[in-house]
């Protein structure tokens, strides 16, 4: 490895470290249509730059489908700098200025919803590193960050371990400062898709690609029922303004899969603009700190 790629590892392993030591998964909760997961710690002071670190990283190849982080596919050079940092800008914007209505709409449905994706993103990354409660085992495959946020399909898809016994955890992210119950609504919407086939195309395409990384015992179990017989739906909500999160969802009630795999996953925030006017100040930040 070489020294250049060697500091940025060390980097980001130090940028999850800090995660690991400032997010905090709080029990489940069971509440008669699903259960609810809170996730505090996320705004605290360390996690903006942590988290801008990390996602700069997972742009720039340096996140494996395992979750781990690897020199292997870790952009460098001065081009490869100038690609990452187009497309920063591209995602989150040159500045954290939106007096217009246009800039408000990028704000909230581009660069917000994909931080979001990014703290789902990270919080399954952690979940592979030891069992927490975003889902009933430990997470060891997961994929790759959208670098479209509005992409068509599935946010997330990871497998997790229980016992030998392995299961897949569907996810969609929403970042709202206010409007929680729609932005439930539309995620069971799309749970809903995934128990009728509508995702299924996706699904084997994800799933196809962890086959190979996976432990002996556990690549034998990726089949075609797997997301029917042992599926996880994991909405995961960033928000500040409170809500009702235990009040029966009756979209939620429609799923087939038993109440404790639907685990609705709340992420709290005392700042919403504030948090992630920081995570995008961190990321442009990062750019020439992770690709040399």
């Amino acid at each position: 490895m070489a020294a250049g790629t060697s500091r940025v590892i060390d980097l980001l392993t130090a940028a999850v470290d800090d995660l690991e030591k400032c997010v905090v998964f709080n029990p489940g909760v069971a509440a008669a249509s699903h259960t609810v997961v809170t996730i505090t710690g996320v705004d605290s002071a360390a996690v903006p730059a942590a988290l801008g670190r990390y996602l700069v990283g997972a742009l720039s190849g340096a996140i494996q489908l395992d979750a781990q982080l690897s020199q292997d596919m870790l952009a460098e050079g001065v081009d490869r700098r100038e690609e990452i940092s187009r497309t920063v800008e591209s995602l989150i914007g040159s500045h954290n200025l939106f007096a217009t209505k246009t800039q408000r709409l990028f704000r909230d449905t581009r660069r917000n919803a994909w931080i979001g994706e990014g703290v789902a993103h990270a919080l399954l990354a952690l979940s592979a590193r030891r069992e927490t409660s975003c889902v009933d085992g430990q997470v060891c495959a997961l994929s790759e960050i959208h670098e479209t946020p509005n992409r068509q399909g599935l946010d997330s898809v990871s497998t997790y371990v229980q016992g030998g016994i392995l299961g897949v955890a569907i996810g969609e992210s929403k970042s709202t400062a206010s409007n929680v119950n729609a932005n439930l609504g539309s995620a069971a919407d799309l749970f809903i898709d995934v128990e009728k086939g509508v995702h299924g195309p996706d699904l084997r395409s994800r799933l196809m690609a962890f086959r190979p990384i996976l432990a002996p015992g556990l690549k034998e179990q990726v089949k075609d029922s797997l997301w029917s017989e042992n599926a996880s739906y994991l909405p995961i909500i960033v928000y500040q303004d409170a809500g009702d999160f235990t009040a029966t969802r009756a979209k939620f009630n429609q799923l087939k899969t038993p109440l404790q795999r639907r685990r609705l996953i709340v992420v709290e925030l005392t700042d919403f603009h504030r948090f992630f006017d920081a995570v995008a100040d961190a990321m442009r930040h990062a750019v020439p700190e992770v690709v040399l």
